[in-house]
């Protein structure tokens, strides 16, 4: 809801002064807010408790990259992970990037 200053009229705005939010004025008008104080804190616990239900473990092990049957230059694996990127100019071919699934060096053909 949309409140103004009863000093000069000019439009409230919300601020947080000493932790507590209050609608503010230019010409140092303050007016706390007692009800979307106890709103924000329920709103900071429910948010924390969401964060720790919803933790993510990253690992290395994941790929989205399809595998291919390639011989890496560094370590003679067999298997590795490509994907293809446009690296210079639109009338120049594709670069077609490999990395072993063993050793992860990374490498590429044109």
């Amino acid at each position: 809801m949309v409140e103004f200053c009863p000093k000069c009229s000019n439009l409230l705005r919300k601020r947080n002064v000493g932790g507590r939010l209050t609608l503010v004025c230019k010409c140092g008008y303050q007016k706390p807010l007692e009800k979307d104080n106890k709103k924000v804190e329920q709103n900071i616990q429910r948010k924390s408790k969401a964060l720790e239900k919803n933790l993510v473990i990253v690992s290395e092990n994941i790929s989205v990259h399809p595998k291919t049957s390639k011989f890496c230059p560094k370590c003679d694996h067999k298997e590795a992970e490509t994907w293809q990127m446009q690296i210079r100019g639109a009338d120049e071919p594709m670069t077609h990037f490999f990395r072993c699934v063993k050793c992860k060096y990374t490498w590429r053909e044109q």
